[in-house]
């Protein structure tokens, strides 16, 4: 996007700020009333800096396209985020095939660890997001499971 071209977006320099400085370098520090800088937040941010610098001493090039990065960078990282959510969502409700089958394990850590095969009774559903096996041996949380075999 062409700095010409930053009239065309000019309703999104309208930020609620409660503080706005500039410094010689032309970037500017604002802190939005809301504590959380999203990809609008931060596309706002862009425009207002734009549209509020020195004429006679532009950004560079290079400050543009780095923050257009970090831009695009914030919202990759989010649509990451939510698709990593969406995946445990699902694998957490595949756990409820496990209800009936035999899974194997591995039971304590170090020289103590003994693999074990256990039947899957329940399958609960931690508040803390882990996923928990109810087996004839006790609880096993999902992590810990190795192996899975259906019953003859």
């Amino acid at each position: 996007m062409p700095v010409t071209d930053v009239n065309n977006y000019s309703n999104l320099a309208n930020i609620n700020t409660t503080q706005t400085t500039s410094t010689n370098s032309s970037s500017s520090v604002t802190t939005a009333t809301n504590d959380a800088l999203g990809k609008d937040a931060f596309l706002k941010l862009l425009v207002a800096e734009l549209s509020n610098q020195d004429p006679l001493n532009p950004m560079e090039d290079r400050e543009f396209i780095s923050q257009m990065a970090t831009f695009s960078s914030l919202e990759q990282m989010q649509n990451m985020n939510k698709t990593l959510t969406s995946m445990s969502d699902a694998n957490k409700f595949n756990a409820v095939q496990y209800i009936g089958k035999a899974v194997a394990f591995t039971s304590g850590d170090g020289e103590e660890a003994v693999q074990k095969v256990a039947v899957v009774n329940h399958v609960w559903f931690d508040p803390n997001g882990s996923t928990i096996l109810d087996t004839t041996e006790g609880e096993v949380p999902l992590e810990k499971v190795e192996g899975v075999s259906v019953i003859s």
